[in-house]
């Protein structure tokens, strides 16, 4: 006879099999948790270079625009993207940076138009799938007279 507070008694066998299945549930789990995290993390360091092409784009097309001087505004526009993008910490090998001068609304302008190539390290383990996504970032400023 049981006393109220006694739990019955459970066989060793039936506990093997519920530690089987958490091991189970584990190993089918484990992998997609992984593959989300990642995935996340990825997706998170594509908008953050995205951002800082955006904002070396901004800085160069600022720096073009304040020369008088067209050779200057030119080789301002690129040289203080370049320099963004390298201080930002961001791989500056896969960058492409074109400063041009052009007309906006009638305005003489600085363009700068940054193409950068991401390598994606989540997507060079699935076959098939190109894991290089090309990022464009473009900055227009009417240039100061």
């Amino acid at each position: 006879m049981k006393g109220l507070g006694e739990r019955p008694m459970i066989k060793a066998r039936q506990l093997g099999n519920s530690k089987a299945a958490a091991l189970v549930e584990t190993a089918v789990i484990l992998p997609i948790f992984v593959l989300l995290m990642v995935g996340m993390v990825e997706f998170s360091r594509v908008l953050m270079v995205k951002q800082v092409i955006t904002n070396a784009a901004r800085e160069g097309a600022r720096a073009g625009a304040v020369n008088l001087d067209d050779t200057e505004a030119l080789t301002a526009a690129q040289n203080v993207s370049e320099n963004y993008i390298t201080i930002s910490g961001v791989e500056s090998g896969p960058a492409t940076v074109t400063s041009s001068l052009i007309a906006a609304g009638g305005n003489p302008a600085v363009q700068v138009v940054i193409d950068y190539d991401y390598d994606s390290v989540l997507t060079n383990f699935i076959p098939g799938i190109d894991g290089t996504l090309t990022l464009r970032s473009t900055a227009i400023m009417r240039r100061e007279s």
